[in-house]
């Protein structure tokens, strides 16, 4: 794919990540413990007894919210202009690789907790995502705009 058409897939993809990031941010700060009481619940049906641990550390999920809204900056400003913009969806895949990690880290070292898996899976996933994404905006073919 090359060209509009993958301009286009981009664009579309870009769009949509950053309607699920807003979504999920305003998840994380709204419901904090709803979004883990639920994943735990999902968690239980694949054989994961231990629950994500709930917090009242609110600096961690101001964080979390605020990771949220950078990430889906990122991406309605590299919709824009996917060439011009293209390296943000490096600064996105080193986010979400090291989310991702983070999160394997956590479920290896710490608890077999079924939100850290997921998130691992997950993460990893759209770190995977945005860096195709990149490749496929470098076939995009028209020159970046003059900085």
């Amino acid at each position: 794919m090359q060209g509009p058409r993958a301009e286009r897939f981009i664009v579309f993809n870009l769009r949509l990540l950053a309607l699920t990031f807003a979504v999920v941010g305003i998840l994380f700060i709204a419901v904090p413990s709803g979004v883990l009481d639920v994943i735990s619940d999902v968690g239980e049906w694949f054989g994961f007894d231990d629950r994500a641990p709930h917090t009242q550390e609110y600096l961690w999920l101001a964080l979390a919210f605020a990771y949220m809204v950078v990430i889906t900056g990122i991406c309605l400003v590299a919709q824009a202009d996917v060439v011009r913009y293209r390296p943000l969806l490096l600064v996105l895949a080193a986010g979400k690789t090291a989310s991702s990690l983070g999160s394997l880290a956590f479920f290896l070292i710490q608890e077999e907790v079924f939100i850290y898996l997921l998130n691992f899976l997950v993460d990893g996933f759209l770190a995977l995502m945005a860096l195709w994404l990149w490749v496929l905006a470098g076939r995009v073919g028209r020159p970046a705009a003059p900085g």
